[in-house]
């Protein structure tokens, strides 16, 4: 009688094709986490409801209900042509740029649009600076001074309509909806982050 020895140990092809598939759902997954991780950053993880935003000013202060908004910066040497083509008066413009050059501001170009159709007049409040725009289906580049990451406050120019005024930006990541502004006292909060 002859003996003969257990076939060698050889891998399944069902288990040959899982271990590609398996890696490519684990990167998926982890795609996933990273994007929505970086939603909640620049889109703001800290919203409340309406009804609690007094107690949430209160409990962690104003400046966490701010929306992210990362924006092209303009550079330094092309600051005193960005603001040549900006609303800003003379003189204001002569003050930006003595901050550009002492670098205690940075430039930022914030295409604005009517996001809904309904249009309207917004005005962008950034430090001491103020800028009033109409809102059209194409995009007007409004010209921002902020410190490195800045604080730009939106309101209604002029009461808004039924429809409220539905303005949108272009970020460094694509066209932005913003929210909708319903009535005259509304503040639409941002932080920018200038990149």
């Amino acid at each position: 009688m002859q003996n003969k020895p257990d076939p060698a140990w050889q891998p399944q092809p069902q288990a040959a094709e899982k271990s590609p598939n398996m890696r490519l759902g684990l990167i998926g997954m982890a795609a996933c986490v990273l994007m929505a991780g970086a939603g909640l950053h620049f889109y703001g993880a800290g919203k409340t409801q309406p009804g609690n935003a007094v107690a949430a000013d209160s409990a962690i202060g104003a400046d966490s209900q701010r929306m992210g908004l990362p924006l092209n910066v303009i550079a330094p040497q092309n600051a005193e042509q960005a603001l040549a083509g900006s609303s800003f008066s003379a003189q204001q413009q002569a003050d930006i740029l003595a901050a550009v050059k002492r670098r205690d501001v940075r430039l930022v170009a914030m295409p604005v649009y009517d996001a809904t159709g309904a249009g309207g007049m917004i005005t962008l409040v950034c430090g001491p600076w103020q800028q009033s725009v109409g809102l059209t289906a194409k995009p007007t580049t409004v010209i921002l001074p902020i410190s490195m990451s800045g604080n730009v406050d939106i309101i209604p120019s002029a009461p808004p309509g039924p429809a409220g005024i539905g303005s949108g930006a272009i970020t460094v990541f694509g066209p932005q909806t913003l929210p909708v502004l319903y009535k005259q006292g509304d503040t639409l909060a941002l932080t920018v982050i200038a990149q």
